[in-house]
């Protein structure tokens, strides 16, 4: 018999005790550590050497024997099932060298082309542990409804659903998922759409990535912005050197007509410029769609945020104006939800959409089942809306917040979406390096994101970085900017910048 099991448990984890006890259990069988067979201690033994219930061992307990690991003797007690999936690797004979790691394949010369070059915005795994985090695109548990989500999730997992849940869906999708897209999401946008016009992906990205490889060749020509999205650079990238980067200016891209009528496509986020946040006025779509239909060429609008609309309505996407079907509309879902969920979507005509969903097949088939029907249970029972008006209800109080306190410091130039957003683009002084403010700020628990991966490589200004204030409380920002201009004034002090040195002053919303 085991008197004791050597199991460590953490009353602070994330996960509950019974949850640790049953892993630490499982992970002693698969490792060998217990064998079938053996005995383990009784629930008010462990009970006592833990430090714990007896009710929550005994439900480890009863949970382990539902699955197989253990079960249940009369008079014996508890033991290892003797099925239980243990490990079947021996250990080296005696005098024998382990197997080599291989490390002798060169591996330079066996890839045909590499990804590793690629400069993501950088998102810290711990970012909860900084006390000012002003980075993009994370889950505030404040502004997310769990018991909302479990719910659905539960349904989701209900007999009803559960044939088409677990099932292969091919070329297909979650038909709630997307008649919810097309009745709710859409219309917002101004957008009418047909459900075969329409791909769920896994996030925004996953669709730009299946557009790239579907329409850009290296001998095609695209546009994008210039600063842009750092992925959809590095995703187009592998497909083309022929990219041509236009600047942005308050009205978003700047249409440079020779340049747009020698290219095949043009990526852009018109809505809602990544990262300036600027919109593109509607004087400025029209002539836009109308180079597109004189020198035909295609756009695909990348639509992301546009549910945060808190301080006046978005204007409408640029799809909702196309006439010819040269518009590629890519939207996210996971934004508003949580970015973990990585759900999206793509709204073209036919013909691109059936070449999409057969290229999705061959990479991943389909997203997963249970995700895309949780997430139409979260639509159909109202949990979408009230998420969406509880998210601006709070940015807006943090939107507030963060300008005050930028216009109290005077250090910076800033840009912030006019009808809300979840961000502010900002220029430093001339002579600041963002990256070298993010570490030195990260020392005082202040996370922001340099801005140099949004630049091309040999052309990157380095005194822009972006503050996200949908990660950090309200009462928390004004604290946060005072630790950043304090950062500031020591990087200046340590540089020996003579004089005031900072951006002119002004507000572009």
């Amino acid at each position: 018999m085991l008197d004791h099991l050597i199991i460590s448990l953490d009353p602070e984890g994330d996960a509950s005790l019974q949850s640790q006890l049953r892993q630490s259990v499982v992970e002693a069988i698969l490792s060998r550590a217990i064998l079938p067979g053996d005995k383990l201690p009784s629930s008010r033994a462990l009970a006592e050497q833990l430090g714990i219930s007896r009710n929550t061992v005994v439900l480890a307990y009863q949970a382990l024997i539902d699955t197989g690991f253990i079960e249940a003797r009369e008079r014996s007690g508890y033991v290892v099932s003797s099925d239980a999936p243990v490990g079947n690797l021996a250990p080296h004979p005696a005098g024998d060298e382990p197997v080599p790691a291989g490390d002798a394949v060169d591996w330079s010369g066996k890839l045909v082309s590499s990804c590793s070059g690629i400069r993501p915005v950088a998102k810290p795994l711990n970012w909860r542990e900084y006390r000012y985090p002003f980075v993009y695109g994370q889950v505030d548990d404040e502004l997310f409804s769990l018991t909302a989500w479990r719910d659905c999730a539960r349904q989701a997992l209900g007999m009803r659903n559960f044939g088409r849940m677990v099932g292969d869906f091919g070329l297909s999708d979650d038909p709630m998922l997307v008649n919810y897209i097309c009745s709710r999401s859409l219309p917002r946008r101004g957008i009418t759409a047909r459900p075969e016009q329409i791909l769920v992906t896994l996030g925004a990205q996953n669709a730009l990535y299946l557009v790239a490889q579907l329409l850009v060749s290296p001998d095609k020509r695209v546009v994008i912005e210039d600063p842009a999205y750092p992925d959809l650079r590095d995703i187009l990238e592998q497909r083309t050197s022929r990219i041509t980067g236009l600047p942005v200016d308050s009205g978003g891209l700047v249409l440079d007509e020779p340049v747009l009528a020698d290219s095949d496509a043009v990526f852009i986020t018109p809505s809602h410029q990544c990262p300036t946040t600027h919109t593109m006025p509607a004087a400025r779509r029209r002539e836009l769609l109308a180079l597109a239909s004189r020198h035909d060429f295609l756009i695909v609008e990348d639509d992301y945020e546009f549910e945060m609309n808190f301080l006046e309505s978005a204007t409408p996407a640029l799809k909702s104006q196309d006439r010819d079907g040269r518009v590629i509309y890519v939207g996210s879902l996971s934004k508003s939800v949580f970015p973990g969920l990585r759900l999206g979507y793509l709204v073209a005509p036919e013909p691109l959409i059936n070449e999409a969903r057969a290229l999705r097949h061959l990479i991943l088939r389909h997203p997963p089942g249970h995700a895309q029907r949780t997430l139409a249970y979260f639509m159909a029972l109202g949990h979408y809306d009230a998420q969406i008006r509880r998210l601006r209800r709070h940015l807006a109080g943090r939107r507030g917040a963060l300008q005050a306190a930028l216009d109290q410091h005077r250090l910076f130039t800033q840009t912030a979406s006019h009808f809300g957003g979840t961000s502010f683009w900002v220029r430093g002084p001339d002579w600041l390096d963002s990256r070298q403010l993010a570490a030195r700020a990260a020392d005082r628990g202040v996370l922001i994101e340099p801005g140099d991966v949004f630049f091309r490589r040999d052309n990157a200004p380095l005194n822009y970085f972006r503050l996200a204030y949908s990660s950090i409380p309200e009462s928390r920002i004004e604290e946060g900017v005072a630790r950043l201009a304090g950062v500031v004034e020591q990087l200046r002090h340590d540089m020996g910048t003579g004089g005031h040195g900072s951006a002119s002053h002004t507000n572009e919303n």
